[in-house]
């Protein structure tokens, strides 16, 4: 079997697991999938360790015996909002005797564009090298094998809060496996949903989910800007489940089925939707326009504070690609692509990874973070788990029965073996 990724994506509502790998073809093909509910994340940051280890475990069990592949080690999503940018340049001179560019000249120069300034209570995260420069020739994205003398980089610095980064890794190391990496978020979901045309000319991409929204801006194949909106799924399941007086479970499951911000279409074609309304022991029947009208408001100020914030920036306008929305928290609403080209002023489509099997926005951060492992020809290791976290004894893990093989597999001990010495 081929190398095999295992991604997490941990998000305020839920925990999602894929095991992917690379098909012949270049294709990622999806083994195994998992999902539960999880209430112990809130904005992308742990508030019930127990809670989101008991989720992360019920999520893991299910995907390894879907591909009935045991998983030891992960890779995991931290929201954009949470993480810090910063770019800095590296610079070496190329010592071999032929003055052939090495895979240990490639590790070396990474490495020096880590010596950066980082504020004591943030961890580092990733290094994505953006270009390399051979002796003045700028532009290359692959310098093994090439001659020359001096060579420098050009990286994208990724951190995030040591406090949120401990407890995520923490959470997850209860659940008895290691993590491998941490992916900013839009980084991964835009491997997923968004072309390479369409991030070099500029694109917003909206990942709504049930507590927050992130909001990621890219131009030039790059992030020019991420944050973090308080506003999600929820609530707009809040607003239906107080509005109509029915339990929030039955708000949500309303939302998905019935959920409209075009108030118009459901005037037109009204249906009449029963709901139990709490205090009631007769059931009660409203309008689907007057669902309509409750989350065309929210959903109308979610978009409004997402301008008003890019505006803040400059932002707002430039996006030639237009907009594109996904996650679980907007992607299933009728009429979301129309009253976002009305307020952003420009073409809005729905993301949705296009994989087997794991096709529907709620995957895209998952699959995306194994398309973004799985294409990445060098990957900067950290290790993680050795922040004072205690490893749990994967021992006592139950069995998978038939193995095929684990996650644990050669690309991730060779990565392990070329940057062990960088921290």
């Amino acid at each position: 079997m081929s190398d095999l990724i295992t991604a997490i994506d941990l998000g305020s509502s839920k925990v999602c697991v894929i095991v992917a790998d690379m098909d012949r073809h270049g294709r990622i093909q999806v083994l195994g999938m998992g999902r539960s509910h999880c209430n112990g994340i809130k904005k992308g940051v742990v508030v019930d360790i127990e809670e989101t280890t008991k989720a992360i475990m019920e999520a893991i069990s299910q995907a390894e015996n879907m591909s009935n592949i045991e998983i030891n080690q992960v890779y995991i999503n931290l929201a954009g909002g949470l993480c810090r940018l910063t770019r800095n340049k590296g610079v070496i001179a190329v010592t071999g005797e032929d003055r052939e560019i090495t895979t240990e000249d490639v590790k070396r120069v990474l490495n020096s564009a880590t010596i950066v300034s980082i504020p004591q209570e943030e961890q580092l995260i990733d290094v994505i090298p953006t270009q390399y420069v051979v002796d003045g020739y700028d532009e290359i994205m692959d310098p093994i094998g090439m001659t020359g003398v001096r060579l420098e980089v050009d990286a994208d610095i990724i951190t995030g809060s040591a406090t949120t980064v401990l407890n995520l890794v923490k959470a997850v190391n209860r659940s008895g496996v290691e993590v491998l990496g941490i992916i900013m978020e839009p980084l991964a979901t835009s491997e997923a949903v968004l072309t390479s045309d369409a991030k070099e000319m500029g694109v917003l991409l909206i990942d709504c989910g049930a507590g927050t929204t992130d909001l990621t801006y890219f131009k030039n194949g790059k992030v020019m800007y991420s944050n973090i909106v308080p506003v999600g799924g929820y609530h707009i399941t809040n607003d239906i489940s107080v509005a109509l007086r029915i339990p929030f479970d039955e708000g949500e499951d309303i939302k998905v089925k019935h959920g409209s911000v075009d108030i118009e279409y459901c005037t037109q074609n009204d249906e009449e939707i029963e709901v139990n309304q709490i205090g009631s022991s007769d059931p009660t029947v409203f309008n689907r326009s007057e669902l309509s009208e409750i989350v065309e408001v929210r959903v109308s100020e979610l978009f409004n504070i997402v301008k008003a914030d890019l505006q803040k920036q400059n932002i707002n306008g430039h996006f030639v690609a237009g907009v594109v929305i996904t996650g679980g928290g907007l992607s299933y609403i009728h009429g979301i692509t129309e009253l976002a080209k009305n307020i952003f002023e420009t073409n809005a489509q729905i993301g949705y990874p296009k994989v087997l099997g794991a096709n529907e926005p709620v995957y895209a951060t998952s699959v995306g973070i194994a398309k973004y492992i799985l294409k990445r020809k060098y990957n900067y290791h950290i290790e993680y788990n050795s922040m004072d976290v205690k490893k749990p004894d994967l021992s006592t893990k139950e069995p998978i029965k038939n193995q095929k093989n684990s996650s644990k597999s050669n690309f991730t001990s060779k990565l392990k073996t070329i940057f062990k010495d960088y921290f």
